[in-house]
């Protein structure tokens, strides 16, 4: 299948690389990628020729999060059924019986940290930086905060999320 804003490579070496192609912004989740990345990640978990996913992003940075142009004026019961379609993807690769690697450049912010926590492991470039910034535009990271409280603990996970600040790869 095709897909707009994601690219799945399948190579002969058992590897199935996922990459975000929206570098015009920053890959950042709107509806069409987060709904493009569950069906890749449902199509690459059920091959029988895939053993490992790479997850990538396209352009200068991993992802920024999610499109905020999107929001609009939604009703309460739209909001929620989006955020659950933002969340949908970062759900399912802590369910999948492959592994999932992130490779990190960049930014990785709110969604986009989500994915990397949610992933089993995380490879970030030296200068790749990473948090949950929705508060910095008077939001907050809903679907995120869970991987990032598994990965991290609750008292570093409180700290990204009430800060909104990017730490580094280190």
């Amino acid at each position: 299948m095709v897909y707009e804003k994601v690219v799945l490579e399948k190579r002969k070496d058992l590897v199935a690389y996922i990459t975000l192609n929206r570098p015009a912004k920053m890959n950042a989740f709107d509806t069409i990628l987060a709904e493009e990345l569950y069906r890749v990640l449902l199509e690459v978990d059920e091959n029988e020729d895939t053993r490992v996913v790479i997850l990538r992003g396209e352009g200068r940075c991993f992802s920024a999060g999610i499109d905020l142009g999107e929001l609009g004026n939604k009703s309460a019961m739209e909001y929620r059924q989006w955020v659950e379609s933002m969340e949908r993807p970062l759900l399912h690769i802590s369910r999948m019986r492959k592994p999932v690697i992130a490779q990190v450049h960049g930014v990785a912010a709110a969604n986009g940290l989500g994915l990397v926590a949610s992933a089993d492991l995380a490879i970030a470039s030296e200068g790749a930086r990473m948090g949950l910034t929705a508060i910095n535009v008077g939001m907050n990271c809903v679907g995120p905060v869970l991987p990032v409280l598994r990965c991290v603990g609750r008292k570093k996970a409180l700290e990204l999320l009430l800060s909104g600040r990017l730490i580094g790869a280190q």
